[in-house]
């Protein structure tokens, strides 16, 4: 990692900046799983509100000063064009609920335009021309590609700070970059494997031993070019072979089972093993296919092991959340990330586009 990582106490924070009776505008992460709602021709319903409650500290402190709130954010992939079934509305009436009477206003998918994605400098002038915010507050760690909103929009307006959610992302993921409890372990498994490989190097700087399961684990094997720091093993990777119990490597890659969706038991001890005598512990992917059942033994025995264990603990990932909550796990950690693709960037960059845009 070349520069020094961002912290909360190198940032400004809602509490740092004059809300009272201001124009706010907000980015939040409003990328949520909606539903068809039964019986209700063309309705739809947020069928995960997680990301929206973490959002709920920022709006309220805002509420309570009585600013004028306008929401900004995305929801799936559109192409840059008008998506009926992507609309906001759902998340604009969520709020309307959440704060009656308050005028909140939710401006539609920012992914509708074409601007968002390709980083339209008229784009986001647009934005503010229109909106005329008096302050920028971002509140969506989640949202870390270099789009409009997060990289231009902030330098065009004169006050910009961080929400509570957002600071306790970077508080508590510095815990496990900045001097972390040692041995610091990290873990990816899961199916999103192509980003996930791209930061093995970087986050091989970080970490005292790197455990991997699941499609990434055979990704890697299958050799996968990879330039590691000098002092992590990648000639084994690069060979396509397992790098076995006692390899002096950073790297340590589970056995799959023969249907390859679970790795195996004896792998799943030995990643236990290592997670109960750790400092820190950062997961990021379940080990197999655990959501049908039948194979989620060797991702159930992780999460068993991140509960008991006495190292700082952190999890990151849609897929690894669900399973913690499928096993009534979740509640024994020390931090869920609400953005396991932003937490990883993080811990393998020390910063993300957004901090990085408003410290350049």
């Amino acid at each position: 990692m070349s520069r020094k990582p961002e912290t909360v106490s190198r940032l400004k924070t809602i509490e740092d900046v004059d809300v009272n009776g201001k124009k706010v505008l907000v980015r939040l992460d409003l990328d949520v799983p909606l539903e068809k709602v039964k019986g209700k021709r063309q309705k739809v319903k947020i069928a995960d509100e997680t990301r929206l409650l973490n959002s709920l500290p920022t709006i309220q402190y805002l509420v309570d000063r009585k600013a004028k709130i306008t929401i900004i954010g995305h929801l799936g992939r559109p192409g840059g064009k008008r998506v009926e079934e992507l609309s906001l509305k759902p998340v604009a009436d969520w709020f309307e609920d959440k704060f009656p009477g308050a005028g909140i206003k939710v401006e539609d998918n920012l992914r509708f335009d074409p601007g968002e994605e390709s980083v339209s400098p008229t784009f986001a002038q647009n934005i503010v021309r229109r909106l005329l915010p008096d302050v920028y507050i971002f509140d969506a760690f989640a949202s870390y590609r270099p789009h409009a909103s997060v990289v231009l929009v902030p330098k065009l307006v004169s006050e910009v700070a961080i929400g509570f959610r957002f600071a306790a992302e970077i508080s508590h993921l510095s815990k496990a970059l900045i001097n972390p409890k040692k041995p610091a372990i990290f873990i990816l498994g899961g199916a999103k494997s192509d980003t996930k490989i791209t930061l093995i190097p970087k986050l091989a700087e970080q970490a005292d031993e790197i455990l991997i399961g699941g499609l990434i684990g055979s990704k890697v094997q299958e050799g996968t070019k990879m330039y590691l720091p000098a002092d992590a093993t990648h000639q084994a990777l690069q060979a396509g072979k397992k790098v076995q119990e006692g390899y002096d490597s950073k790297l340590r890659i589970a056995e799959l089972r023969q249907d390859g969706l679970d790795i195996t038991a004896e792998s799943a001890k030995v990643f236990a093993d290592k997670i109960m005598r750790a400092g820190t512990v950062v997961w990021n992917g379940p080990m197999g296919k655990f959501e049908d059942g039948k194979h989620s033994a060797g991702t159930e025995i992780i999460a068993r092991a991140m509960n008991e264990t006495k190292a700082y603990t952190v999890v990151g990932g849609g897929d690894t959340e669900a399973a913690l909550t499928t096993f009534g796990l979740e509640s024994g950690i020390d931090w869920i990330s609400s953005g396991g693709g932003a937490m990883l960037y993080y811990l393998a960059n020390g910063t993300l586009p957004f901090l990085e845009a408003i410290s350049g």
